[in-house]
C-alpha cells in the first residue's frame, strides 16, 4: 500500500535533488525520511509534538538532516515563497478547514512550485474499510478522520489546472501475497485513467506570476 501510494505521489512532486520541499502533517517521517534520502532538502511541520519526536529519532537514526517543526497547518511559520514543492498525504483528513489549511501551504510555495495532496478516497471498499474500523474502534484515529470524494478534492484546492490520480485499486481483502496480481491490477486501472481508487493526489502548480 505505502509503495503504490508513493508512486502516485512522486508522479506528481517529480521530487528532485536539490529541492525545498515542505511536509505538512509529517508525521513519523514517512514521506519526510524517503525525500530527504533522494537528496532534497526537507522541512517537516506536524501538530503532534510524540510524532515529531519519533521522526526526529529516525532522522537520525538514518544521518538524514531533515528540519521538523510543531505547527498547525492552519498557521504555517514560514514565509510566501519559501519551497519548490509542499505535500501533504493522510492529513487533510484531520484538519478543520481543509481548503484553508492548503491556502496557507500554497503561499509557501515559489512561483512553478508544486502543491501535492493525498487523501483517503471516500467511496469505494477502502472508504467502507476504515468507516468500519472507525465504528468497531472508538479509540481510533479514523474515528476523527473525514474522507473525501474527487469532486470534493478537487473544489479545496487552490485556483489553478488540478491534476487528479488515484491509487490503491485493489480491496482491503485482496491476497496481498501475491504483488504482481497487486501491480498489475494498478497498471491497469491507471492506464484506462480509472479515479475510483482508494488513495487520491492532487496537484496544482503555482504560477509563474503569483506571489501570494
Amino acid at each position: 500500500m505505502d509503495r503504490l501510494e508513493k508512486e502516485a505521489v512522486f508522479d506528481l512532486l517529480v521530487p528532485r535533488p536539490g529541492m525545498e520541499v515542505l511536509d505538512v502533517g509529517c508525521g513519523t517521517g514517512n514521506y519526510a525520511l524517503e525525500l530527504a534520502a533522494m537528496g532534497l532538502a526537507v522541512t517537516g511541520v506536524d501538530i503532534s509534538s510524540a510524532m515529531l519526536e519519533r521522526a526526529r529519532a529516525k532522522a537520525t537514526a538514518r544521518n538524514l538532516d531533515i528540519a521538523f517543526y510543531l505547527a498547525d497547518a492552519m498557521t504555517l511559520p514560514f514565509g510566501a515563497g519559501a519551497f519548490d514543492a509542499v505535500l501533504s498525504v493522510t492529513a487533510l483528513e484531520f484538519v478543520s478547514d481543509p481548503a484553508r489549511a492548503l491556502r496557507v501551504a500554497y503561499r509557501t510555495l515559489k512561483p512553478g512550485g508544486r502543491l501535492v495532496v493525498g487523501v483517503i478516497a471516500r467511496e469505494g471498499a477502502w472508504g467502507t474499510y476504515y468507516r468500519v474500523m472507525a465504528r468497531r474502534r472508538p479509540e481510533s484515529v479514523f474515528a476523527h478522520a473525514v474522507f473525501y470524494t474527487v469532486d470534493e478534492l478537487r473544489a479545496m484546492m487552490p485556483p489553478g489546472r488540478v491534476v487528479i490520480r488515484a491509487a490503491l485499486f485493489v480491496p482491503p481483502d485482496f491476497d496481498f501475497a501475491r504483488p504482481e496480481a497487486v501491480l498489475e491490477m494498478e497498471r491497469q486501472a491507471r492506464h484506462r485513467g480509472r479515479l475510483d481508487g482508494g488513495f487520491l493526489c492532487a496537484m496544482v502548480e503555482k504560477g509563474t506570476g503569483t506571489h501570494r
